[in-house]
C-alpha cells in the first residue's frame, strides 16, 4: 500500500474512531521526520484533522500537544542520530538510499547557514526541509544538548500552530453554514492562501 493510501486510511479511521486520533498523531509526526517520510508525504492532514477535533472538544488540547510534540521531537532526534552516524561525507555518498537530491541538500545547507540555530525552529514550517533538516544538523555534529533545546522549542511552536489552524477551520465552516455566500468566499480565500504557502514551501522559495 502506498504512503498516500496509508494516510487516507488513517484519516478515515480517525473520523470513525476519534479516540485514536492522538495515537495516529504521534505515529505520523514521528514517521514524517524519523523515517524521512515527509520527503514524500507531510503529516499535515493528520495534524489538521486532529486539530479540528480539538476545536470541537472531541479530544483534549493537552493530549494533542503532548502526542504531537513527543512524536515530532523523537522523530527529529532519531534522524539527528542517523545524520550524526553517517557524517557529511558518507551522506553525500548515500543520497540515493535516503531518496535525496543534491539540490535538496545544498538548499537545506544554505538555509542552515543563513538562519543558524533558528533553522531548527523555522525549518519545521517548510515542507520537505522539515524532513531533511535534522539529518543535516546531525551530519554537522551540532551538540546534542543545543540541538535538543531548539528541537523542543520548534516542536512546541509547530504543533501549537495547528491548534490555531484547527480553530480557524472550525470557525470558517461555522460561518459557511450560517452565512452561505460570505462563508464560501472566505473559505476560498483561505484555501488559496494555503495553496500559495504550500507551493512556496515545496519550491523552497523562502530561501
Amino acid at each position: 500500500m502506498e504512503l498516500a493510501n496509508l494516510v487516507e486510511v488513517s484519516v478515515q479511521f480517525i473520523k470513525s474512531h476519534p479516540e485514536f486520533a492522538c495515537f495516529f498523531l504521534f505515529l505520523w509526526t514521528f514517521l514524517e521526520t524519523g523515517l524521512l517520510i515527509g520527503l514524500f508525504l507531510p503529516a499535515e492532514k493528520i495534524l489538521i484533522l486532529a486539530a479540528v477535533l480539538v476545536s470541537k472538544g472531541i479530544i483534549s488540547p493537552w493530549s494533542f500537544l503532548f502526542c504531537g510534540i513527543l512524536g515530532t521531537f523523537l522523530g527529529y532526534t532519531a534522524t539527528y542520530f542517523v545524520g550524526h552516524y553517517f557524517g557529511e561525507e558518507k551522506l553525500e555518498k548515500n543520497l540515493e538510499r535516503f531518496k535525496l537530491s543534491k539540490e535538496e541538500i545544498l538548499k537545506t545547507k544554505e538555509f542552515i547557514k543563513t538562519k543558524g540555530k533558528l533553522a531548527i525552529l523555522l525549518g519545521r514550517f517548510i515542507p520537505v526541509v522539515r524532513a531533511v533538516l535534522p539529518l543535516l544538523i546531525g551530519t554537522f555534529r551540532v551538540p546534542l544538548k543545543e540541538f535538543s533545546f531548539y528541537n523542543l522549542l520548534g516542536a512546541i511552536l509547530w504543533v501549537s500552530s495547528y491548534i490555531l489552524i484547527g480553530n480557524l477551520i472550525e470557525k470558517t465552516l461555522s460561518i459557511i453554514i450560517r452565512h452561505k455566500l460570505f462563508g464560501i468566499v472566505l473559505f476560498a480565500i483561505l484555501f488559496l492562501l494555503y495553496l500559495v504557502w504550500r507551493k512556496y514551501g515545496k519550491n523552497k522559495k523562502l530561501f
